[in-house]
């Protein structure tokens, strides 16, 4: 006889932010950013605000450089990004976003912010609202 299926921690909160991702790629799309991808997320969550290195952008989003850079290129061809010189050495270049870039940055960020209210109003009617403060204790985070 086959055992029902067990869900991990990892399958569920994984499966979690790839319907939180897909459902703000929606968002953006409707709002006029239709080419923007699930997988651009990486780029955008990793860019500090003046700019940072491809090879630095790799490394936070654990993954390969030539896979960031891709990415990279993509938003480049869109208009979001740029590559400018790094003042601190000019042989290195820093990915920035552009004035584009930085408006669909304020857009995601609004979005995102709702999607996660209704996240956690959910959690919190099925786990009580404990359960989301533990969750963010287990990372070391304060309460809300």
């Amino acid at each position: 006889m086959a055992t029902a299926r067990r869900h991990t921690l990892v399958t569920v909160l994984r499966a979690a932010v790839q319907e939180i991702l897909e459902e703000l790629v929606d968002r953006l799309a409707a709002a006029g950013h239709p080419r923007i991808r699930v997988a651009h997320s990486q780029v955008f969550e990793n860019l500090d605000p003046n700019g940072t290195r491809l090879t630095v952008l790799a490394r936070r989003a654990r993954m390969a450089h030539p896979s960031m850079s891709e990415l990279v290129a993509d938003l480049e061809r869109l208009g979001y990004l740029h590559r400018v010189p790094d003042p601190t050495d000019r042989r290195a270049r820093l990915v920035q976003l552009t004035v584009r870039g930085r408006a669909l940055q304020r857009l995601a960020l609004a979005e995102l912010a709702e999607l996660e209210a209704a996240w956690l109003r959910g959690l919190g009617a099925k786990l009580g609202p404990e359960a989301v403060d533990a969750l963010a204790a287990v990372r070391g985070e304060a309460p809300r």
